[in-house]
């Protein structure tokens, strides 16, 4: 009998380990996607998820496309998605608007985060998330983006002083199988396997989702907190300003990156599935 191997690794060796067949099922997120990454990413591009309903359309719309790439290039198949809590501005001293960005050195996750920050006038910095607390409490970065539960579990409340909530992305990732190991399963096995990682996605996406405002109430003390002693980050929300501020730098030049990075033809079809469906467009130039 075979062994199943299920692991967590970080990065970009996941995809090569599933590839060659050293692990048979992986979890991967869209920022660690190297070979025909910009598709992946196609799913959470900073700025357009506005709720995680609309996340996770995006990720049904865009499902076939990915299942290409990760047949064709990484010898996978796709049997389901998981998110993260809904990705927001955490920052040393005060910070009341978008404005209040400018200047500042923020930690992202990935290159469209990186396009966004930029467009609020900030520089962008990869940092390992182990490695951001220390950052931010020496003032390598001065804020960082992360989910609001795990900001708390990592206690960045103790090196911030601000929750500017608003919201970047929700980091949808992936759920995998090695294309040689999902084929040697039975038919009866592999439905089974699917009908498991279906229930798997639908309670994931509502759990997160209900912990994204626990994140809030843990990190800022505005509501109960369930996981522990709430900190005491001070919440600033979005102004009608700051949300018109991230849709025109996400049209102005994070779609117009991503679409670079995707090519033509991509973005194209991009437009046609998803952003038209929600009024956007990503074109090349």
């Amino acid at each position: 009998m075979t062994r199943n191997r299920l692991a967590r690794l970080g990065g970009t060796e996941v995809l090569r380990l599933l590839k060659t067949g050293v692990y048979d099922f992986a979890a991967a997120l869209p920022i660690y996607v190297d070979d025909g990454g910009a598709v992946i990413e196609a799913t959470d591009i900073a700025g357009v998820a506005r709720t995680f309903q609309m996340s996770r359309e995006i990720v049904d719309l865009w499902q076939d496309e990915m299942q290409k790439v990760m047949k064709e290039k990484h010898n996978a198949i796709i049997l389901g998605s998981f998110t993260w809590p809904e990705q927001n501005f955490y920052c040393r001293g005060d910070v009341k608007s978008v404005e209040d960005l400018k200047g500042k050195k923020i930690r992202v996750q990935g290159v469209s985060q990186a396009d966004l920050v930029k467009g609020f006038g900030a520089s962008a910095v990869t940092i390992a998330f182990g490695e951001v607390v220390p950052a931010l409490e020496k003032g390598v970065v001065d804020c960082g983006i992360t989910g609001t539960m795990p900001a708390y579990k990592a206690k960045w409340t103790e090196v911030t002083n601000t929750l500017f909530r608003l919201p970047v992305g929700f980091t949808a990732a992936l759920w995998l199988a090695n294309t040689n190991a999902w084929n040697k399963l039975s038919p009866a096995t592999q439905e089974f396997l699917k009908k498991e990682f279906k229930a798997l996605e639908d309670k994931s996406w509502k759990t997160v989702e209900a912990e994204t405002e626990d994140g809030v109430y843990c990190t800022t003390g505005t509501g109960n907190c369930p996981a522990g002693p709430p900190g005491k980050l001070k919440l600033v929300k979005p102004s009608e300003a700051d949300l018109k501020a991230r849709d025109r730098v996400l049209n102005d030049l994070v779609l117009k990156e991503w679409a670079k990075r995707c090519g033509e033809a991509c973005a194209t079809k991009w437009t046609e599935i998803i952003g038209k469906k929600y009024g956007l467009a990503a074109k090349t130039s």
